[in-house]
């Protein structure tokens, strides 16, 4: 029978960011230049919608997006291959742990 493959299944859960303080759609931006500067990561792409912003970065040459959803009140870094996850979770847990 088939389903999902469990190397895809670690792309369907995800690490909130944590924030000091609640984040908005309009305090998204200022926040995460901040987290950029700290986790010395490369904005290469910022797209923003009405209830979301998705920023393409770069960290020693793992491309993944910092993501906000308004709807979610949560941001978190979305792997964008699966050799890429392990650096999301790392730099995850450094800025959580920070």
């Amino acid at each position: 029978m088939g389903g999902i493959p469990l190397y895809f299944l670690q792309f369907l859960t995800m690490t909130p960011l944590q924030s000091q303080s609640p984040l908005t759609i309009e305090s998204f931006p200022a926040w995460a230049d901040e987290l950029a500067q700290a986790l010395e990561l490369t904005v290469l792409e910022r797209e923003a919608g009405a209830d979301y912003h998705q920023w393409l970065v770069d960290f020693e040459g793992s491309r993944l997006f910092l993501c906000f959803q308004h709807y979610a009140d949560c941001a978190w870094l979305e792997a964008l291959s699966e050799q890429d996850q392990e650096v999301a979770d790392w730099l995850t847990g450094e800025w959580n742990r920070g």
